[in-house]
């Protein structure tokens, strides 16, 4: 089974006030609620996030997601289950809205001021 992780502020929920209070305020990103659906029929998929993860889980359910905050493992591999963490669980991929993609040092001295 493939893991996949998803950020959560910027990539699921739109995050339009920053962090705000904490709370889980706005609506979803265009397209988070059909892309986390396509990913989970051939995915494992986890959410990991600094928000609080049962609000954040129960954000997600009222959008009609079945998801889950207890897990002890070291791997997520549970399809049609949304695993909401703030562990960084190991993963084939991870999408994030401020990633930068490691090919080498030099490469991420040259693309991070960019970035921030």
């Amino acid at each position: 089974m493939t893991t996949i992780a998803v950020d959560f502020d910027g990539v699921i929920h739109s995050y339009t006030q920053g962090w705000a209070d904490g709370t889980v305020y706005d609506q979803p990103m265009p397209g988070a609620v059909n892309g986390l659906n396509a990913l989970m029929m051939d995915y494992a998929v986890y959410i990991h996030t600094a928000r609080d993860i049962e609000q954040v889980s129960t954000w997600l359910t009222t959008l009609g997601f079945r998801c889950r905050t207890i897990f002890e493992g070291d791997f997520w591999n549970t399809r049609d289950i949304l695993l909401v963490t703030n562990r960084k669980l190991p993963a084939s991929a991870y999408v994030d809205d401020r990633g930068i993609r490691f090919h080498s040092w030099a490469q991420v001295l040259i693309d991070l001021p960019n970035m921030v």
